[in-house]
C-alpha cells in the first residue's frame, strides 16, 4: 500500500510540475495512518482528525485502544422491559446513524462492553444484552464511545471536559450551525469528553447537572 501511494504521488507531482506548478505542499492524511508519517517519499505534512477523540472505528482497526478513547457520550438507562432488553435516553440525535462501517451496533459501551445497541429511534436507542452477563439498572449512567465521533461532535453545542467526577471546562464546538440561515442552530448540552475512565455516580450527575444550568444561565 505504501508503494502504491508512493506511485500515485510521483504521478501526481510529476503532472504539476508538467504545468509549471511546483507542489511545495504535500499532504497525507488519516488517523490510521500516523504509524506512517514520514514514510512517504516527498510528503510535507500529515493531516489526521479523528486522534484527537478517537472512536470505535480506530478501535476496530487496532489505531487505538479504550484508554486512547477520550470522548463518550454519558446516557441514561430509562427501561429494561425484559431481561436480555434495554433502552437508553440516547438515540440517532445523539449517537448518529452512521455506523462507521462496522456492523455490530451503533456504539461500545464502556461499562458494558459485551451489551450492544442494536437499533435506534431519534431519541433512545435499545440494547440488545443477550451477550452481557454484568447488565444495567434502570437510572444507571453509562458512557458510549460512538462509532464515528467526528459526525457525534457536531451534534452539540458544547462538549464537557472531566476528571474523574471533576467538570474541568466547556468546550464549545465552533462551527456548529454556521451553515444555518438565519442564526446558530438552536443550543445542545449534551456530550462529554472525559480522558478518565473512572465510575459515574450521584455526585458526577450532580456536577453535570450544576453545569449545565451555568451554562443555560449565560
Amino acid at each position: 500500500m505504501a508503494a502504491d501511494a508512493a506511485l500515485l504521488r510521483a504521478r501526481r507531482t510529476g503532472a504539476c510540475r508538467a504545468l509549471g506548478l511546483e507542489p511545495r505542499i504535500v499532504s497525507t492524511g488519516g488517523t490510521p495512518n500516523l504509524l506512517n508519517m514520514g514514510k512517504l517519499d516527498g510528503a510535507t505534512e500529515h493531516r489526521a482528525g479523528t486522534y484527537i477523540f478517537n472512536d470505535r472505528m480506530m478501535l476496530a482497526c487496532g489505531a487505538a485502544t479504550p484508554d486512547d478513547c477520550a470522548l463518550s457520550v454519558y446516557a441514561t438507562v430509562v427501561s429494561r422491559a425484559a431481561p436480555e432488553r434495554g433502552i437508553l435516553d440516547s438515540g440517532s440525535k445523539t449517537l448518529t446513524a452512521d455506523t462507521g462501517a462496522l456492523d455490530d451496533g451503533f456504539g461500545l459501551i464502556l461499562e458494558y462492553p459485551q451489551a450492544k445497541i442494536h437499533a435506534f429511534a431519534e431519541e433512545h436507542g435499545f440494547l440488545d444484552l443477550s451477550r452481557s452477563n454484568a447488565r444495567p439498572k434502570v437510572g444507571e449512567v453509562v458512557r458510549v464511545v460512538p462509532n464515528h465521533v467526528c459526525v457525534v461532535v457536531n451534534m452539540f453545542d458544547r462538549m464537557i471536559a472531566v476528571r474523574g467526577d471533576r467538570i474541568v471546562q466547556v468546550l464549545p464546538v465552533a462551527a456548529r450551525g454556521k451553515l444555518a440561515q438565519g442564526g446558530p442552530a438552536p443550543s445542545h448540552f449534551a456530550t462529554v469528553c472525559s480522558n478518565d475512565q473512572t465510575a459515574i455516580g450521584s455526585a458526577w450527575r450532580h456536577t453535570l447537572e450544576s453545569a449545565a444550568h451555568t451554562c443555560q444561565a449565560d
